[in-house]
């Protein structure tokens, strides 16, 4: 698919392949949550502006100035016009996080899509840039098509193993990981498209605060070793996507005499 057609083309994503679809209301609830909040609006506008001396609101989870995603300079597995798809920082093996299970990956293979743009969590896309969901997921399909980066994307999680193991060392922890990773690895070439689905966490359940999409294969086969600790919170992508194109009409330029920071 042409780079430039991403972002028009709505992806093709079967009923069988949403696992998390059906939290219509939680993302009403979430988006309603986050748009009474005071200095909302400033705060979004601020950080897709990449406003100087903007002060932002005191609120957690809510819009900073930067994060790690903010303006992403790292390695990306593919690239468009406006998204990058990049590596999950953390293993896909919960035996490597022993008192935090939650902080592994969701997935054998779960990789994150970015804007290139500072728009802040989904709940701050509206109809003037909700695009960014087909852009996302066209981008992840047309590099997983690609062998070479397949391939890159499966040994980033032998990376992630060994990084992780630098972080918090255990050897006998570390000789069962590989062999998951070996295990896993047999079937990760062969990972139809179908297998995979898109979600959010949506604020105030986002861990940072940068839109990030994640995407990961959802079978359990892939999963078996990985945590389920947020399938709760994971809201189905094109739920969302469904709920903006209805709901959602861009916010009104905000008035520099009445932000905050003056």
């Amino acid at each position: 698919m042409d780079v430039k057609k991403m972002k028009v083309v709505s992806p093709k994503v079967p009923m069988k392949c949403r696992p998390f679809l059906g939290k219509s209301f939680k993302i009403r609830n979430q988006y309603e949550l986050f748009w009474s909040r005071p200095g909302a609006k400033e705060d979004v506008e601020a950080y897709l502006n990449k406003t100087e001396n903007h002060v932002y609101q005191t609120v957690p989870k809510g819009v900073q100035p930067r994060t790690p995603f903010t303006e992403w300079k790292g390695a990306n597995f593919g690239e468009s016009e406006n998204a990058l798809i990049i590596g999950n920082h953390a293993s896909f093996y919960a035996g490597q996080y022993k008192d935090a299970p939650e902080k592994a990956g969701m997935s054998m293979i779960h990789v994150l899509a970015i804007p290139k743009a500072n728009i802040f969590n989904g709940v701050s896309l509206d109809k003037s840039n909700v695009f960014i969901i087909n852009e996302m997921i066209n981008l992840f399909k047309h590099s997983w098509e690609e062998p070479g980066t397949r391939k890159a994307m499966i040994d980033h999680q032998l990376d992630a193993l060994r990084r992780r193991n630098q972080e918090v060392p255990d050897t006998r922890v570390y000789g069962t990981a590989i062999k998951r990773f070996r295990e896993l690895e047999a079937m990760a070439n062969d990972i139809p498209i179908e297998d995979f689905t898109y979600g959010f966490h949506l604020f105030p359940d986002n861990s940072v605060g940068h839109l990030h999409m994640h995407i990961f294969a959802f079978r359990h086969k892939y999963r078996r070793y990985s945590t389920y600790a947020h399938d709760d919170k994971t809201i189905d992508a094109l739920e969302v996507r469904s709920f903006v194109t209805r709901h959602r009409e861009p916010q009104p330029e905000v008035d520099p005499s009445q932000t905050l920071d003056t």
